[in-house]
């Protein structure tokens, strides 16, 4: 049976969510180019997965974001409730069904471990636009921040940049992986007001900021900005040498990223 997710409330309007703000040519084909890569939704990818259930969120714009939860199944807590939720954003040449296969140690763990296709992506509902994607996770995080006692947020690529608006907007969670996602979207037409480097809190201990020194995607200078101004403000940063794009790296490589992300996300906060 599907979970059905609703936004708390909204003040924005399907119009105005859905304005570009990149240029309104130059945002709709990079959209239109970018999506062209991720694969179409295929449920057999996660049929006979246990623990593994559809889930919608409706955002405040009535919009049908698809995707699926990871239902926490070991390490609960005292009630026998999950100990929290992860949430994952992905990058923007995924879908839900392929990457969801991937979060179970979150769930083993104890944490309820959500991904959803992007609006306009994959069964989601909407136009692909930045700006009502980010609003969508803001809505997301804090109807899940409802439910539960922990938030831990995860992000790749485009979704990291996505994170970084969500934690700018004084969400609360206990701590977010940022993994290879742009410092800036400004020197692509798009207000500086969205630039993931400008969301870092002052104090970003409860951070990971992570970047790939044989990152196929996206360049050192597209990337080094965000991991240089976050180790300043005290976060947990990593330049892999071997570190490819996420999920395009050698399986050992693979392995050992995973690894360490886990280490970090579900860690206890000390602060």
């Amino acid at each position: 049976m599907a979970i059905v997710i609703v936004a708390l409330s909204s003040h924005a309007h399907a119009v105005d969510r859905e304005a570009t703000l990149c240029g309104p040519i130059k945002e709709r084909f990079f959209f239109w180019q970018w999506s062209l890569a991720a694969p179409n939704p295929n449920p057999a990818r996660v049929a006979g997965l246990a623990h593994v259930e559809a889930t919608t969120f409706v955002t405040g714009d009535g919009k049908r974001l698809v995707g699926y939860r990871y239902a926490a199944h070991g390490n609960l807590n005292e009630e026998g409730q999950p100990r929290g939720y992860v949430l994952m954003a992905m990058g923007n040449a995924m879908v839900a069904d392929m990457m969801i296969q991937h979060l179970g140690d979150f769930a083993a763990a104890g944490f309820d471990t959500y991904v959803f296709d992007y609006r306009g992506y994959g069964n989601s509902q909407g136009r692909r636009r930045i700006n009502a994607i980010i609003e969508d996770y803001k809505e997301i995080v804090a109807a899940l921040n409802e439910r539960y006692p922990s938030a831990r947020l995860y992000g790749t690529s485009l979704g990291g940049a996505v994170m970084m608006n969500v934690i700018g907007s004084g969400v609360e969670f206990e701590r977010a992986v940022i993994d290879a996602s742009p410092s800036r979207f400004s020197p692509f037409g798009c207000p500086r007001r969205i630039d993931p480097v400008e969301h870092l809190p002052e104090d970003a201990r409860r951070l990971l900021v992570i970047t790939g020194q044989r990152d196929s995607v996206l360049s050192a200078r597209m990337t080094r900005e965000l991991r240089i101004e976050a180790e300043k403000r005290g976060a947990e940063v990593i330049d892999g040498e071997d570190y490819d794009h996420p999920f395009m790296d050698r399986a050992e490589v693979h392995r050992e990223r995973m690894e360490r992300i886990e280490h970090f996300l579900l860690a206890e906060p000390s602060l």
